[in-house]
């Protein structure tokens, strides 16, 4: 069930980030900084993952995902739901089942030989895939996915997350050389207005965030993590 908002005019990503916080799955931790698997060295992490802990924000989160996806691409348009190892298997599962769609996941690396290698479930060629992943900063693993789908001969040009950093996305285009667009359910935005409107985080918390998201890839760069090496 969708918890009621809690101001007027909420739309999918205020709601969607209302659940975030209520879960606690905004995570701050500025001297022990988080290293996403892309090399970004960051201060705050969301970790959808805790989501699947939680049965009603589940639910809900699950709900708020497929208005998105109909409004974004519609149901004539997919054949095949993707979820990405590791994280974005349940909620591609879930997803799919509602939508009574076939699933299938997509590895990292592929496994053995062959344009399937990468996947795992039963994937035609020409069939149209919806890739579903929990979060994105740059892009890169998303990439990673949509081209082990494309070798096994799906049409991808649509990838979906629950929630996008979107702070990174002049720095790489891995997506954009591919012809898959990205979209999500919300952004650091969505959860920003609604936290500084509940003062969820605190005032000193919000002001730290704010200004990493103001320069993501110095703030990177002076923690350990990749900075403008990256850029491309």
């Amino acid at each position: 069930m969708i918890p009621a908002a809690d101001a007027p005019g909420d739309d999918l990503a205020e709601l969607t980030a209302q659940i975030l916080l209520d879960t606690r799955s905004v995570l701050f931790r500025p001297d022990e900084p988080f290293f996403f698997s892309s090399g970004w060295a960051s201060p705050v992490f969301v970790d959808c993952k805790r989501l699947i802990s939680f049965p009603l924000a589940r639910d809900a989160i699950i709900e708020l995902a497929i208005r998105r996806i109909m409004a974004n691409v519609g149901y004539e348009a997919i054949d095949v739901i993707a979820g990405g190892e590791v994280a974005g298997v349940p909620f591609a599962a879930m997803i799919a089942d509602r939508l009574h769609l076939p699933l299938v996941v997509v590895r990292k690396q592929a496994m053995g030989f062959g344009p399937t290698a990468q996947t795992e479930g039963v994937l035609e060629a020409g069939k149209r895939v919806l890739l579903v992943e929990d979060v994105t900063t740059d892009g890169r693993s998303k990439a990673l996915f949509c081209r082990g789908l494309q070798r096994a001969g799906a049409e991808v040009q649509r990838a979906f997350v629950l929630f996008k950093y979107g702070i990174f996305d002049h720095v790489v285009r891995d997506l954009d050389a591919l012809g898959v667009s990205l979209f999500a359910l919300a952004t650091w935005s969505d959860v920003l207005a609604v936290a500084r409107r509940r003062n969820a985080l605190g005032s000193d918390t919000l002001e730290a965030i704010e200004a990493y998201i103001a320069d993501p890839v110095q703030w990177s760069r002076a923690n350990g993590g990749i900075g403008n090496e990256a850029r491309i």
